[in-house]
């Protein structure tokens, strides 16, 4: 006899067997213990999380001959056994993704007028319900909300927002949830000990964390690592699965912290691997995630069998790094995964954003540096100088003395470097954006508080959207430091004294209607008769 899958063979028999799902398994267990039974049953959720399963349990309870005091079926009744076979006459399973039709729908109706032939309640179980056509649902909606007394139904979907509202309302809802990293490794340790595999418990976690959530796709893998390395290892799921392996992870890591070169050639050897570009991201995002709290709160926090491989991690890592790199670092690696769905060159993205995050790691203090007026010229993450340097002003002579700091000039685009390693930042990351910011001017107020001056208010209206505004604050952020702060104006820059005192002037001289205008318009407009 051929092998038989793993989640076919320790597919759940009974409601007490069933993993996961505490809430949906308790009410329906009580239902069928009280014989307080709905005629139709919709159970939804994701792949793999026991929706089928829990379907025919429900089927062999109903009809069991010798139900249990707590609701499970017996398994031993002539019910209960044809039903696990595949061959009772009154529970009829349907496959809505290959048999969809209107045809399909007019038959079921017509049968369930027949009597029941071997038990109490005739059960249909449609699977992938979602797939049926609109006329098929429309000929299913009155069938479902008066069906005969000694028939049940049991929708089963993985999408339920493309059911009819109609549909919704005539079911008894059942929502499925992702089972837990824990509750599929106990299973998987479970069918280990009975199939005499040897296992790591790397490996389990790994398994599990490959599964997202879904029993049936770690059984299914389980089988796949057992039949290529006989037993379960962190290097056998991360090479079956397709994901990036400790020791791959390790290398990464220790790149990192070396240089361009290393990073690029680690990229190249896991591409060539077929690693999935966006699991490179998740899994150095979740390292990440994994050094910070080791450092922060303990290795206790980590089960023993993996603070050695997190340790080891940890030290290919520099000290002294401030948690907010981390922070940062992951919340970079989540956008350039946003990036791949839009289009960007997968590896490009990947290289892009690693290296940035090298960068910064390497060379904190050029990406944390505070902005002074006539500074020299400054350098983005990765990226050339973007003009020439501008000469610093000549120190005071000791015969004089030294003066206040003066209150700093304008930074524009075409007078200081700043403003415009901004506007080059911003070209890189959103090209839109950088075009509605080619004719505004910067103006730095104090160290921590830089102002973008439009010509129009329009353009500033704009600019302030949150899609142009969180561009604009991340360019800021790289070139003039975290502590910087972005404001939006209309009209030009000018020192901070002379600013107010036209403003107070303005206010006061003018009427408010054409404060109006001008504020709408822009400064320069023309206005007669005022």
């Amino acid at each position: 006899m051929a092998h038989q899958a793993s989640y076919r063979v320790y597919r759940p028999r009974r409601f007490s067997e069933v993993m996961g799902q505490a809430r949906t398994i308790t009410t329906l267990r009580e239902a069928v213990r009280q014989g307080r039974l709905t005629h139709a049953y919709l159970f939804s959720g994701p792949r793999g999380t026991g929706k089928t399963s829990v379907a025919r349990i429900l089927a062999k309870a109903v009809n069991c001959e010798n139900l249990e005091a707590d609701g499970d079926p017996c398994l031993t009744c002539a019910s209960c056994r044809s039903i696990e076979s595949g061959q009772h006459l009154d529970v009829i399973e349907i496959d809505a993704a290959s048999n969809r039709g209107i045809d399909e729908i007019r038959d079921i109706k017509e049968r369930i007028t027949h009597q029941t032939a071997m038990s109490r309640f005739k059960v249909y179980i449609i699977d992938e319900v979602h797939m049926l056509t609109q006329d098929a649902f429309n000929a299913l909606l009155k069938t479902l909300e008066e069906p005969p007394a000694h028939v049940l139904f049991v929708l089963a979907t993985t999408e339920a927002h493309k059911l009819p509202v109609t549909v919704l309302s005539r079911c008894q809802r059942y929502e499925f949830k992702r089972l837990t990293l824990s509750v599929i490794e106990e299973r998987l340790r479970y069918v280990a000990q009975q199939e005499g595999v040897e296992c790591q418990p790397e490996g389990l976690e790994l398994l599990a964390e490959a599964a997202d959530g879904a029993l049936r796709d770690a059984l299914s893998l389980f089988d796949q690592v057992v039949a290529s390395d006989g037993a379960i290892t962190s290097d056998g799921v991360a090479r079956v699965a397709g994901l990036v392996g400790h020791r791959q992870m390790q290398r990464l890591v220790e790149a990192l912290a070396t240089g361009i070169e290393p990073v690029v050639q680690v990229l190249a050897e896991l591409r060539h691997d077929g690693i999935d570009e966006k699991l490179i991201l998740r899994d150095l995002a979740r390292q990440f995630r994994d050094i910070l709290l080791y450092r922060t709160a303990g290795a206790d926090l980590f089960p023993p069998y993996r603070r050695d491989g997190i340790a080891a991690l940890n030290q290919e890592m520099p000290d002294g790094i401030a948690p907010s790199w981390w922070i940062e670092s992951a919340n970079q690696l989540a956008e350039a995964e946003f990036r791949l769905k839009g289009g960007f060159p997968a590896d490009l993205a990947v290289e892009l954003a690693i290296l940035k995050v090298q960068n910064q790691l390497l060379h904190p203090a050029a990406a944390e540096r505070p902005v002074e007026a006539h500074s020299g010229p400054q350098r983005l993450a990765a990226g050339p100088p973007v003009s020439a340097p501008v000469p610093a002003p000549a120190p005071p002579s000791p015969s004089e003395p030294e003066e206040k700091t003066p209150v700093p000039e304008p930074l524009t685009a075409s007078h200081g470097p700043s403003f415009a390693a901004v506007l080059e930042a911003v070209k890189r990351d959103r090209p839109s954006t950088h075009a509605l910011l080619e004719k505004a001017e910067g103006e730095v107020l104090s160290p921590d508080v830089l102002r973008i001056w439009f010509e129009f208010p329009a353009h500033r209206e704009i600019a302030q959207q949150t899609h142009n505004r969180d561009v604009v604050e991340r360019a800021v952020k790289a070139v003039f430091g975290s502590r910087m702060r972005v404001e939006y104006g209309v009209g030009k820059p000018t020192p901070a004294a002379e600013a107010g005192e036209s403003r107070a002037i303005a206010s006061s001289s003018q009427p408010p209607l054409a404060d109006a205008v001008r504020d709408w318009f822009g400064p320069d407009i023309q206005l007669k008769g005022f």
